[in-house]
């Protein structure tokens, strides 16, 4: 029988465990799993998942899988540990949930002989291949749900301008959907680099208007010092410039890690079923060496040599309503 062993490799993400269920309820071929990514497969013991804890899970922000970021793979002699590890215990096959990182990690894995798959885990939506990765409608479902609230204090008590900090490293998803999901009145977005006269007349006309207040959301990868992308605060910097500049109370909301552990909103969950059925179908047809993804709305293999490093762009569409809705410039 078929020995599969499964890992979370990176930053973690809301919905894994719908992914994991359709992989583990069936009986063609055995399932082990390790925690701690890919160095937990040297340095953890593996172990079983039941499917019915992972079916308890599905609505859980608690994945089966821990996740970490490794330092084996990026070493010739770590990927030879992590093939000799698999290989004592007869794995065939390795199924890596993760981001752009882990997905070159699979690929220099599966190009030395170990067959791998990815499914793409990651709240920052930005693999290029796949429209979709798990993790991110939860991560836009924080920010959305913070941006009710702050219109709520904000027309309780007029006269501010609120700072809203979105995750998405270097890329802007987060933020973006975000904004347009909770009617911020401007969004600043690494890949669309702000006019700040343009911000100041922006919400000076917000504060003048019948509501009395404005409400920025600022991407972590916009800020202008890069080594505070990935620490939080970066959007601190804007907020004071702001304060100087308008003369008005600025009041920061950081939801940050909350978007990682997020309750897995239904987007995610079924997203995750369709890729996780995905890479099902292509362990039991022997088709190996992908990344899972989807691509408008169905779910598909790539093969991991052809996919390129670069990012996943924003949706055009997303970027005209925002402009439209005079949240960039």
């Amino acid at each position: 029988m078929k020995r599969i062993a499964i890992i979370a490799s990176g930053g973690d993400a809301a919905g894994i465990n719908s992914a994991i269920l359709p992989l583990i309820q069936q009986n063609n071929f055995a399932v082990v799993a390790f925690h701690g990514g890919y160095d937990g497969i040297v340095q953890q013991d593996a172990f079983i998942l039941r499917p019915e804890q992972v079916r308890e899970g599905v609505a859980s922000n608690r994945n089966v899988l821990r996740s970490a970021r490794s330092q084996l793979p990026w070493q010739i002699e770590g990927r030879q540990q992590i093939r000799q590890r698999l290989h004592s215990l007869g794995i065939d096959l390795l199924v890596v949930f993760g981001g752009g990182g882990s997905l070159q990690a699979a690929n220099l894995l599966n190009e030395e002989g170990l067959p791998t798959l990815l499914i793409p885990m990651t709240i920052d939506n930005d693999i290029r291949y796949t429209d979709y990765t798990l993790g991110f409608g939860s991560a836009v479902s924080v920010v959305t749900q913070a941006l009710d609230q702050l219109h709520g204090t904000a027309h309780n008590m007029p006269g501010r301008i609120y700072v809203l900090e979105a995750f998405g490293a270097e890329s802007g998803h987060i933020a973006l959907s975000g904004a347009l999901a909770g009617a911020a009145h401007a969004v600043i977005l690494p890949e669309q680099p702000v006019d700040g006269l343009w911000l100041q007349a922006r919400l000076r006309a917000c504060m003048a208007g019948p509501f009395g207040y404005g409400i920025v959301v600022c991407a972590e990868g916009s800020a202008a010092d890069k080594a505070v992308v990935g620490s939080q605060g970066g959007s601190l910097a804007l907020g004071q410039q702001l304060a100087a500049a308008l003369d008005v109370p600025v009041r920061h909301t950081l939801p940050g890690y909350c978007q990682r552990a997020a309750i897995p909103v239904a987007e995610d969950r079924l997203a995750a079923v369709a890729l996780g059925q995905r890479a099902l179908q292509a362990i039991r047809e022997g088709t190996l060496g992908l990344a899972i993804g989807m691509d408008r709305g169905n779910a598909i293999g790539v093969p991991l040599r052809e996919i390129a490093k670069e990012k996943r762009q924003l949706d055009p569409h997303l970027v005209v309503a925002a402009r439209n809705l005079q949240m960039i410039n």
